[in-house]
């Protein structure tokens, strides 16, 4: 069993899911944003890779994707900041 279905599975309340892109707002937040959303409570979190064609985002996600990608985010760099 994964881990998503063991928390839907086991969590007795509402589950708390944040979605955030890697990257932004500055280049070196990913760790620390991970850190305070655990401390905050937060069940599952999602981390959105940033693409230089987002055309299936919305707006919001479209302009943090575009800002990680000025801050030089790429796909190394997040595995890395995720160890």
């Amino acid at each position: 069993m994964n881990r998503i279905n063991q928390l839907l599975q086991t969590k007795k309340q509402d589950i708390l899911s944040v979605y955030f892109t890697a990257g932004y707002p500055n280049l070196n937040d990913t760790e620390n944003i991970i850190i305070e959303l655990e401390k905050a409570g937060v069940d599952l979190i999602e981390i959105g890779i940033p693409f230089s064609d987002p055309l299936a985002d919305g707006p919001v996600i479209q302009k943090s994707s575009e800002k990680a990608l000025q801050n030089g985010i790429s796909l190394k760099l997040i595995f890395e900041q995720l160890k």
